[in-house]
């Protein structure tokens, strides 16, 4: 009898050793995002610098988002999707423009007249980059139901708007 239950303890540790490196690598799966400078001070420089981040977790609706920026400052942060609901607003105002915001790094990114919202479908997510010099980076996005792809834009607390695709 003491066999048997030493033969069970090894068979569960070894069947546990097994799925633990599989579950967390189904959570530590990640993709790349890709942020376009189109306004500010990193849009003026030539050629453009061309930032990318890395994403862990996307299997969930939460994980980690990390980079680097070109003077070499590392920014970490989370971002964070939630379901689809019926949610919107148009990137405009009577005057057809919009100064304030995620709606006016939308107008600046993709023109004046999108429409941002949640539809059946669509996953609105955001995510936050806090950098070890100060930079803060506000991200704002939107997937398809069960994918790890979409669009977005990104604004900086140093005057940088991003078009964000993943």
């Amino acid at each position: 009898m003491v066999h048997i239950t030493r033969f069970r303890r090894v068979g569960n540790v070894a069947g546990l050793a097994a799925v633990v490196p599989l579950w967390a690598s189904l959570i530590a799966c990640s993709t790349t995002a890709t942020l376009y400078p189109v306004e500010g001070p990193m849009a003026k420089e030539s050629p453009l610098p061309v930032l990318t981040a890395t994403v862990d977790g996307i299997l969930g609706n939460t994980g980690g988002i990390s980079m680097t920026l070109p003077s070499g400052e590392r920014c970490t942060g989370k971002w964070s999707s939630i379901a689809p609901m019926s949610v919107g607003f148009v990137a405009g105002s009577t005057s057809g423009t919009v100064t304030s915001g995620m709606a006016s790094a939308w107008a600046t990114a993709f023109g004046s007249g999108v429409y941002v919202g949640n539809l059946p479908g669509v996953n609105r997510g955001e995510a936050i980059l806090v950098g070890e010099r100060g930079t803060v980076i506000h991200v704002e996005f939107f997937t398809g139901s069960g994918t790890a792809s979409g669009t977005g834009v990104a604004k900086d607390n140093l005057n940088n708007i991003f078009k964000v695709l993943f």
